[in-house]
C-alpha cells in the first residue's frame, strides 16, 4: 500500500505543477500581446534609411504664412451705363435729315438729325416778342421792366430745356430771325449703336431716336461664387481676356454688388477697363483673372502633402527621422497649390511634403499584417 500511496502524490503533484506553468505562461503571453499592441499604435509607419532615400520621402516645417489666391471668374463686357444716351425728340416734328447710320463715331456736338417743327418756330417767335419788350421796358417803371425780364428769362429756358446752347439763343437774338429746323445733337462723343431714325417720320416728343454710346471706357461684369466673396475687393487690379485677341486688358474692380443672383448663387462685381484700342466689344465674354491673398493667420501646407477622401484628410508627420505618423486634419480655403489646415497640425511640426502615397502604402501593408 505504501508504495501505491506514494506514487498517487506524485502524480498528484506533477499534475498541479504543470497547470501552474500552463497558466503563468498564458498570462504571460497574454500581457506580451497587450504590451506589444499599445507600444506599435496602427497610424505608425517605420522606414529604414534605405526605403526613405528610394521612396524620395521629404519633410518641411509647417508654418503660417500668406499665400497668393489667382481666381479665374467668368465675365461678360458691357456697355459703361454712365456713358450711354438714348437721343429722343424733344419737340415734335418731321424727321427732313439724319446725318448718321448705325455705328458711326460722332464727336460731341455734331448734328445727328434735323427736324422741321412748328412747335419749335413758335417757341422762337415767343422769344423774340420777349426780347422786342424788354428792348421797349428800358427805360421805364421798375415793376414793368421786371416782369419784361422775368416773361424773357422764361422763354429763354424753354430754349434751353429742349437743348439749345447759349450760343444758338445769342445768335438768334442778335439775327432776330428763327432757325426752320431743330438740330438734334450729340451730348457727348460715342459710337451710334441703334437708330430706329427715318427720314420723313412725324414724332412726337419723348420719341426715342437713337442710342449713343462711348465705347471708349467699358465694364466688365464678373461673377462672384460665394466662396470668392472673402478675396475680392474693392481697388484691386484685374486682367481681362477674351477670345477674340490675344492681348490683356488691365481694368479695377470698382463696384462689388449687395445683391446675390438667387439663380446663379453669384454676386455681380463691376470692372472699368480703356477701350481706346477698341480690343473689346459690349457682350463679349470675357475671363477674369484677379490676384488675391490669403493672410498668414493660419498654416498652409503644400497641396501634395493632403491625402485622404474628399470629406476626410490626413497628413503624415515626421516624429524623427525614421517614424512618420498619420494625422488627421480639418481643411480649410484649397488653392492650386496650397491648402489651409485649420485643425491637426502644430507650427514647426515636421510635414511630409513628398513621399506621402508611399507611407500611405506601407501604412496598409502593416495593418493588413496584423489583421491576419
Amino acid at each position: 500500500m505504501k508504495p501505491l500511496t506514494f506514487r498517487f502524490a506524485f502524480l498528484v503533484a506533477l499534475a498541479t505543477s504543470l497547470i501552474g506553468c500552463t497558466r503563468d505562461s498564458g498570462e504571460t503571453s497574454e500581457h506580451e500581446s497587450t504590451h506589444a499592441a499599445v507600444a506599435e499604435p496602427t497610424n505608425v509607419v517605420h522606414l529604414d534609411e534605405h526605403k526613405i532615400f528610394h521612396a524620395g520621402i521629404m519633410t518641411g516645417p509647417v508654418e503660417k504664412r500668406s499665400e497668393a489666391v489667382p481666381l479665374s471668374l467668368p465675365g461678360r463686357i458691357s456697355i459703361d451705363q454712365r456713358r450711354l444716351a438714348q437721343i429722343s425728340a424733344p419737340v415734335t416734328g418731321r424727321i427732313d435729315k439724319t446725318n448718321v447710320v448705325t455705328n458711326d463715331r460722332v464727336e460731341a456736338g455734331a448734328v445727328l438729325l434735323e427736324l422741321f417743327s412748328q412747335e419749335f418756330l413758335a417757341m422762337q417767335s415767343e422769344f423774340l416778342q420777349t426780347v422786342e419788350r424788354t428792348v421797349r421796358s428800358n427805360g421805364t417803371l421798375t415793376e414793368e421792366a421786371a416782369a419784361a425780364r422775368a416773361i424773357y428769362a422764361a422763354a429763354k429756358g424753354k430754349l434751353l430745356v429742349i437743348g439749345l446752347t447759349e450760343a444758338d439763343i445769342a445768335v438768334l437774338e442778335k439775327t432776330r430771325v428763327p432757325e426752320t429746323h431743330f438740330h438734334i445733337r450729340a451730348p457727348f462723343a460715342g459710337t451710334i449703336i441703334k437708330n430706329d431714325a427715318k427720314r420723313g417720320s412725324y414724332i412726337q416728343v419723348g420719341t426715342a431716336l437713337m442710342e449713343l454710346a462711348d465705347l471708349s471706357t467699358l465694364w466688365v461684369l464678373v461673377d462672384l461664387y460665394e466662396k470668392d466673396l472673402p478675396f475680392v475687393k474693392n481697388g484691386m487690379i484685374a486682367e481681362v481676356r477674351v477670345a477674340a485677341s490675344t492681348e490683356t486688358v488691365r481694368g479695377t474692380i470698382t463696384t462689388i454688388y449687395g445683391v446675390m443672383d438667387e439663380k446663379s448663387r453669384t454676386v455681380k462685381a463691376r470692372l472699368q477697363v480703356d477701350n481706346a484700342r477698341g480690343l473689346l466689344r459690349p457682350e463679349m465674354f470675357a475671363t477674369v483673372m484677379v490676384q488675391t491673398r490669403l493672410d498668414a493667420e493660419t498654416i498652409k501646407i503644400p497641396l501634395s502633402a493632403l491625402l485622404g477622401e474628399p470629406r476626410k484628410h490626413y497628413v503624415f508627420v515626421a516624429l524623427n527621422d525614421s517614424t512618420f505618423e498619420k494625422r488627421d486634419v480639418r481643411t480649410g480655403f484649397e488653392g492650386r497649390d496650397f491648402v489651409e489646415i485649420l485643425d491637426g497640425l502644430l507650427v514647426d511640426e515636421r510635414l511630409v511634403t513628398t513621399g506621402g502615397f508611399f507611407l500611405k502604402s506601407e501604412l496598409a501593408k502593416e495593418t493588413f499584417g496584423e489583421e491576419h
